[in-house]
């Protein structure tokens, strides 16, 4: 890759030019208040922790969820400074690796969690159906993939559908 901004990167490296978190490549305003929150304030914290660790701390403050954030954190870190486009991460190999990561990191906080007996924050899993309660009527109209959207109650079964709108 041939060098594309050579007074750029000297600048950089004499220490003369400080890139701002939203200098970055596939980093705006918006982003660069999700990072401050978490305390990134600047390009070097950004690197110093890394692409994922950011991430994961930007989830479980609860500020994000999406994966857009992820593949341009590691975009804009990537090939540094100009970086690569959030959409060619989320199309590369490393795609799936990240995934596995953020997945196996979330899973082990959870278990954590659980184990340490401390209940997760709302909006991390959703609590589990108590199962000592008696079914009702709206249990048995739970929509499952696969089945038709109309389904009847255990008591309407064997009866023929009233007819709407018809005389």
């Amino acid at each position: 890759m041939p060098d594309r901004n050579p007074k750029v990167r000297r600048r950089l490296a004499q220490g003369k030019l400080r890139l701002r978190l939203c200098d970055l490549r596939n980093l705006g305003p918006q982003s660069e208040r999700l990072l401050a929150a978490i305390g990134i304030h600047d390009v070097e914290a950004l690197r110093r922790r890394g692409a994922l660790e950011a991430y994961l701390a930007v989830r479980h403050a609860g500020l994000t969820r999406s994966l857009n954030l992820l593949w341009a954190l590691v975009g804009a870190l990537e090939p540094w400074p100009e970086g690569r486009d959030w959409r060619e991460v989320a199309a590369s190999e490393a795609r799936l690796p990240l995934l596995l990561a953020v997945e196996s990191r979330v899973t082990a906080r959870r278990s954590a969690l659980e184990a340490g007996g401390v209940a997760a924050r709302a909006g991390q899993s959703r609590p589990k159906r108590s199962t000592s309660r008696p079914p009702t009527d709206s249990d048995d109209r739970v929509w499952v993939p696969g089945l038709p959207f109309e389904t009847r109650r255990k008591s309407e079964q064997g009866k023929t559908p009233k007819k709407k709108n018809r005389r």
